[in-house]
C-alpha cells in the first residue's frame, strides 16, 4: 500500500511538473520559430508564431517587442506603434521600446512626448546614444539647426561609429548643404557596421542627393541582397530607379520580385501599379491579366484592372469585370464588393434607383461594408440628409479610423446640419492624418470664417499659399476674405494671382466685376461683366449680373436691348427666359409667355421658364394647363424639387390631395431634409386627413422643426400637430414660439387660441382669438374662430 501511495504521489508530481513546464517550453519554441521566420524574411509566419507566444502568456513584453519589429519591417506603422506601447505598459522602463516610441512621436512632431520619453531614458541610462540623438533632433525640428549641429558633432566625436548619432548628424549636414561632410561620417560608420541596414539606407539616400547614383545603387542592391524577402527594401530600390528615371530597371526589380515569389499577389499588383504610372496601357492590361492567370483565386488583380479601366474612362470594360465578379461569386465578399462598385458606377451615371437598390442589397448581406456605407453617406449628403450621412460615415470610420476621405465627408455632413464644431473636429482629424493636403486646410479656413475667426482663416491660407503659391481654392478663399473685409488693394493683388494661376477668364472677370460692384464703381463693374460675357457668351452668371446691375441703375431698356442682341442667336440658352422675366415685370404677360415657351425649347433643362409658364396659368385659374406645363417640365427635369413643389401646390388647389401628397413624398425621398415639403405634407396630413396614422406621420415630419428650421410657420405646423394629437402643453409651448416670431399673423393667433381653449384656459384663448380677428384679414378657419370666441364669451 505504501509503495502504491508513493507511486501515485510521484505520478501526480510528475504531471504537475510537466504541466508547469509545458507552457514555458511551448512559448520558447514559438518564440524561436518567430525569430527564425524573421531572419528568413517570412514576416506573416513570424506574426503567427508570436501570436502563439502571446496566447500562452499575454504579458510577455519581449514577444510584443518582436511583434513591433515585424510590423515595422512590413511598414504597418500603426500596429508597430501599438506593440511598442504595449511593451512600455508591461515594462515601463523598457529602454529600447521607449526609444522606438520616441522616434514615432518625432515623426508625428509630438515634441512634448519625445522630450518626456528622452528625459526619462537619459535619467536612467545617461549613455544611451539613441536617446541623446533624439534630444538633439528635437532642437533641430524646433528651428535650432545650428545649435543642434554643434551638439550632434560632439555626440559623434564621442561615438564616431554609432549608427543613430551618425544618421542624425548626416541629416543635419545635408539640410545645410554639407553633403560631403555627411558622406565622410557615414562611410566611417558603415565600415564599422556593415550589416546595419538602416545606416546603409541613410548612406544611399545621401549619396543619391550629392550626385553619386552608382554608389547609391550599389548600397540599395546590397540591402535587398541582405533581406531579399523584405518588401520595403525592393520598394526603396524601385523608388531610387524611378527618381533616376531608370524606369526599365525599376520594372526589372518588380518583375524579378514577382518571379521570385510567384504566389505573391502583392508583387504582381506592385508591378501593375508601377506600370500604371510609367508603362503603356497595353503593359498594364497584360500585367493584370497575367496576374489573373497565375492567381486564379486572387480577387485583387481583376478589381485593380477594373479600377484602372474606370480611371481611363473605359467604363463598359470596368462594368463587365464587376458584373462577372458579382455573378460568379454571388454573396461572397468579392461578389458584394463588385456589386457596390456597380452601384457606384450607376450613381455617377445618374441611375439613382439602381444604385440605391444594389447598395441596400449589399448592406443587407454585410451591414458593415465600408464601400456601401460610403455610398450611402454620399447619397444622403447629396439629398441634404445630413443626419443619415453622419451615421453612415461614422460607421465607416469605426472600422477605418485613418480613412482621410471618411473624415472629410463626415465634416461635410456635420456642416449640412449646422454642427460646425463637430465639422471642424472631423476636418482637423483629416488634416492630422494628411498634413500636406491643402484642400482640407481650405475647408478649415472656411469654418474659421463662418465662426468669425477671420485672422485664423488667413493664417491657414497663408500657410497653404507659402507651399503652393498657385493653389486656386486657397487664392479664391483668400480673395473672398479680403473682399468681405474691403481690403481692396490686397484683393486686387490676389485677383491678379488668381489670373496667373490659371483661373478662367470669365470667372476672373466676374470676380473683378463683383469687387467693382461692392465699391459702387458701376461703369467698371459693367465693363468687367461684359468681358466675362464675351469670354463665356452662353453662361448665365455674367448675363444675370449685367441685368441685375441694369435694374439697380433703372436701366431696363439697356437690359432689353442687350437681350434682343443676344437673341440674334434664337437658340441662346438663357436670353429668352431673362427677356420673359423683364417683360413680366413690365406687365406684358402675353409677350413674356411667348419668350418663356421659346426658352423651354432652347434650354429645356432650365427649370425657371417652366415655373414661370405654370405660374402664369395657375394665377389665371387654369389649373389643368398649369399641371400640363409642369409635367412637361418634369419629363425634362425629373429631379427638380421646384417643379414637384409647384405640381403639389396646383393639385392641392384643385382638391387632389392624395396626388399632392405623392409629390411631396417624391421630394422627401430624394431630399429628406427638405423642410418646406415636410411642412406642407404635414399640414395636409393634419388638415385634410386627420386620422391617427396621418397625425403620427405628420409629427415625424415636423418633430425637428424647432431645432433645424425654427421658422414661425413651421413651428405653427408642429404645434398644430401636437394640438391634434392631444399634447396640450406641448402644443401651447411650441405655438407660443411661433407667435413670438410673427405676432400679428391671424392664423398663428387663431391656432394658439384654439390650443388654449382645449386646455381650459378661456382668458388666454379669447385674447388670441380676438387678436386673430382684429387683423381684419380673411384666413382659413376664420368662421371657426368667430364661433369659438362667441361660445367662450357665453
Amino acid at each position: 500500500m505504501w509503495f502504491r501511495g508513493q507511486a501515485v504521489v510521484f505520478i501526480v508530481c510528475f504531471i504537475a511538473i510537466t504541466a508547469c513546464g509545458g507552457p514555458e517550453e511551448r512559448k520558447a519554441q514559438h518564440r524561436l520559430r518567430a525569430q527564425e521566420y524573421m531572419q528568413e524574411g517570412n514576416f506573416p509566419k513570424a506574426r503567427v508564431a508570436l501570436r502563439n507566444v502571446l496566447k500562452i502568456d499575454p504579458k510577455d513584453a519581449e514577444a510584443y517587442l518582436l511583434a513591433a519589429q515585424v510590423e515595422e519591417k512590413e511598414r504597418n506603422w500603426r500596429n508597430a506603434f501599438a506593440n511598442y506601447q504595449r511593451v512600455v505598459e508591461l515594462v515601463p522602463d523598457h529602454e529600447r521600446a521607449q526609444v522606438r516610441l520616441a522616434k514615432f512621436y518625432l515623426e508625428a512632431r509630438m515634441i512634448d512626448k519625445v522630450s518626456e520619453i528622452v528625459d526619462k531614458v537619459l535619467a536612467q541610462h545617461p549613455d544611451n546614444v539613441q536617446a541623446a540623438s533624439l534630444r538633439i533632433a528635437v532642437e533641430a525640428v524646433t528651428g535650432q539647426l545650428s545649435e543642434a549641429t554643434v551638439k550632434g558633432e560632439k555626440l559623434v566625436a564621442a561615438h564616431p561609429t554609432d549608427p543613430d548619432a551618425t544618421l542624425l548628424l548626416a541629416t543635419l549636414y545635408v539640410a545645410q548643404g554639407r553633403g560631403t561632410d555627411a558622406e565622410a561620417i557615414l562611410q566611417r560608420a558603415v565600415d564599422a557596421n556593415p550589416k546595419n541596414l538602416e545606416l546603409l539606407d541613410g548612406y544611399a539616400s545621401v549619396l543619391s542627393k550629392i550626385g553619386e547614383p552608382q554608389r547609391a545603387e550599389s548600397l540599395y542592391q546590397r540591402i535587398v541582397a541582405t533581406e531579399p524577402k523584405v518588401m520595403e527594401h525592393r520598394t526603396r530600390l524601385v523608388q531610387f530607379y524611378d527618381q533616376q528615371k531608370q524606369y526599365d530597371k525599376a520594372q526589372g526589380v518588380l518583375r524579378q520580385a514577382a518571379q521570385d515569389q510567384p504566389d505573391s499577389e502583392m508583387w504582381q499588383l506592385r508591378l501593375a501599379e508601377y506600370l500604371m504610372l510609367r508603362g503603356t496601357p497595353a503593359q498594364v492590361e497584360a500585367a493584370l491579366q497575367d496576374a489573373e492567370r497565375r492567381l486564379p483565386y486572387a480577387t485583387k488583380p481583376p478589381l485593380l484592372l477594373a479600377k484602372w479601366y474606370e480611371t481611363r474612362g473605359e467604363i463598359p470594360k470596368a462594368r463587365a469585370i464587376y458584373v462577372r465578379l458579382r455573378d460568379d461569386n454571388k454573396k461572397e465578399p468579392i461578389g458584394l464588393e463588385a456589386k457596390i462598385k456597380l452601384a457606384t458606377l450607376d450613381w455617377t451615371e445618374g441611375k439613382e434607383a439602381d444604385a440605391e437598390r444594389q447598395m441596400q442589397e449589399v448592406l443587407k448581406e454585410n451591414p458593415r461594408s465600408s464601400e456601401a456605407l460610403m455610398l450611402q453617406g454620399k447619397i444622403a449628403l447629396k439629398r441634404n440628409n445630413g443626419k443619415e450621412a453622419v451615421t453612415a460615415f461614422r460607421s465607416v470610420l469605426k472600422d477605418q479610423p485613418e480613412l482621410v476621405e471618411g473624415h472629410v465627408l463626415l465634416g461635410r455632413a456635420h456642416l449640412a446640419i449646422g454642427e460646425t464644431t463637430l465639422a471642424k473636429d472631423s476636418f482637423e482629424r483629416a488634416a492630422a492624418l494628411s498634413p500636406g493636403v491643402s484642400d482640407i486646410q481650405v475647408m478649415l479656413a472656411g469654418i474659421d470664417v463662418m465662426t468669425g475667426k477671420t485672422a485664423e482663416a488667413k493664417q491657414r491660407l497663408e500657410a497653404v499659399l507659402a507651399r503652393e503659391p498657385q493653389n486656386l481654392p486657397a487664392l479664391d478663399a483668400m480673395f473672398r476674405i479680403q473682399a468681405a473685409s474691403q481690403e481692396w488693394d490686397k484683393s486686387e493683388q490676389t485677383l491678379s494671382k488668381l489670373r496667373t494661376a490659371g483661373a478662367g477668364k470669365a470667372w476672373a472677370d466676374m470676380t473683378e466685376g463683383n469687387v467693382h460692384l461692392a465699391k459702387k464703381e458701376w461703369d467698371l463693374a459693367t465693363a468687367s461683366y461684359e468681358r466675362a460675357l464675351n469670354a463665356a457668351p452662353n453662361a448665365p452668371e455674367p448675363l444675370l449680373a449685367l441685368l441685375q446691375l441694369d435694374q439697380a441703375l433703372n436701366q431696363r431698356e439697356r437690359s432689353r436691348a442687350r437681350l434682343e442682341r443676344l437673341l440674334q442667336n434664337p437658340n441662346h440658352p438663357y436670353a429668352h427666359g431673362f427677356l420673359g422675366e423683364l417683360l413680366l415685370q413690365q406687365g406684358d404677360r402675353a409677350a413674356a409667355d411667348e419668350h418663356f415657351q421659346a426658352a423651354t425649347k432652347a434650354n429645356p433643362k432650365w427649370t425657371i421658364p417652366w415655373i414661370h409658364l405654370a405660374t402664369l396659368r395657375f394665377t389665371d385659374k387654369r389649373h389643368q394647363d398649369a399641371q400640363t406645363v409642369i409635367r412637361s417640365g418634369l419629363k425634362e427635369n425629373p429631379n427638380s424639387q421646384e417643379l414637384h413643389m409647384l405640381l403639389a401646390t396646383t393639385l392641392t388647389e384643385v382638391g387632389e390631395v392624395d396626388e399632392a401628397m405623392k409629390e411631396y413624398e417624391i421630394i422627401l425621398k430624394a431630399s429628406p431634409g427638405a423642410a418646406l415639403a415636410a411642412n406642407n405634407l404635414a399640414t395636409l396630413l393634419v388638415d385634410r386627413k386627420g386620422d391617427t396614422k396621418s397625425l403620427e406621420r405628420a409629427l415625424a415630419l415636423s418633430r425637428d422643426f424647432e431645432r433645424q428650421a425654427p421658422n414661425a410657420f413651421f413651428l405653427d405646423t408642429l404645434g398644430w400637430v401636437h394640438h391634434k394629437l392631444g399634447h396640450k402643453e406641448e402644443a401651447i409651448r411650441v405655438m407660443q414660439l411661433a407667435v413670438g416670431k410673427a405676432p400679428e399673423h391671424p392664423v398663428l393667433n387663431y391656432h394658439l387660441g384654439v390650443a388654449y381653449a382645449q386646455s381650459g384656459k378661456a382668458k388666454e384663448a379669447k385674447d388670441y382669438l380676438q387678436k386673430a380677428l382684429d387683423t381684419g384679414k380673411a384666413f382659413t378657419g376664420i368662421d371657426d374662430a368667430r364661433s369659438l370666441l362667441s361660445s367662450l364669451n357665453g
